[in-house]
């Protein structure tokens, strides 16, 4: 019995200019997945407003590499990106829920990831630093009661608005209600991931989560091809709090993504079709 997906990887698309964030293609990526025994992986670069995001004219290489890699290996690869909160998305519910990527980039998307990273989908940079400072210096204080409501507000909106998938590495950086938002998202068909390389959940959170019946995804949120498919945080948190791998979409089985977008691909690649 092992792991037979990894669906949170990232490659040298993941850059400013020449400055790599993750290094290796996406092939090798591909290469790695199929010496770790995995029958799927999904390739999920920074987004548009991402420090290191993709750039905009580089996803339909990307899908074209994905498509190539794929041919190549024999293991099904989905063309993603690793979408984030925008902070206004809990603030107001007048306003509509925000990710940085538009309804136009994410029907382009195999798999959809949504999460949260630092400094990221604000329109300016002093906005971006005040909600940054605020989830971190918050923690501390009494105060982040109200904090806490809009960011978990953010992403049960989120999840309702976007096609998400999972969510990844759930309250890291960010001030939520963990067991909120993921009896949330298992309400709705979204997994919760349990990240490779951070820990963002502590042990009473998952196990809340267990007892409601949350299903986990195990990511290796691999930034070089030697890192595919191993996630050793992960596999300690499960044994740790007790996980039933019965809750682990990925051991031993395919997960079933809620997503039209992830349907659709692997259909297609099981060479069939879908309708919608």
């Amino acid at each position: 019995m092992a792991f037979l997906g990894d669906y949170h990887t990232h490659t040298s698309y993941s850059r400013r200019g020449k400055k790599l964030h993750a290094v290796g293609s996406v092939l090798e990526n591909a290469i790695a997945a199929k010496q770790a025994g995995l029958k799927e992986l999904a390739i999920t670069d920074h987004g548009y407003r991402h420090y290191y995001g993709i750039d905009k004219d580089a996803l339909d290489k990307l899908k074209e590499d994905c498509r190539n890699a794929e041919q190549v290996t024999g293991v099904k690869i989905y063309a993603g990106l690793e979408n984030n909160l925008d902070q206004r998305s809990g603030k107001d519910k007048g306003l509509p829920a925000l990710m940085e990527c538009t309804p136009e980039t994410l029907c382009q998307l195999e798999i959809v990831q949504g999460g949260y990273h630092a400094m990221v989908g604000t329109p300016t940079i002093f906005r971006n630093m005040l909600f940054w400072a605020r989830n971190v210096i918050f923690k501390f204080l009494p105060s982040r009661k109200k904090l806490i409501e809009r960011n978990t507000a953010a992403y049960k909106r989120a999840i309702d608005k976007y096609p998400i998938d999972f969510i990844g590495h759930l309250n890291r950086g960010i001030l939520a209600d963990a067991v909120e938002v993921a009896c949330y998202a298992h309400s709705k068909g979204v997994y919760i991931e349990l990240n490779g390389r951070h820990k963002s959940l502590s042990k009473k959170q998952i196990k809340k989560m267990v007892e409601a019946g949350v299903e986990f995804i195990c990511n290796s949120d691999a930034h070089t091809p030697q890192a595919v498919g191993t996630m050793p945080l992960a596999e300690k948190l499960i044994k740790k709090c007790g996980i039933p791998y019965s809750l682990i979409a990925n051991w031993d089985r395919l997960p079933d993504f809620r997503s039209q977008n992830f349907k659709r691909a692997r259909q297609q690649k099981d060479g069939g079709t879908i309708d919608g």
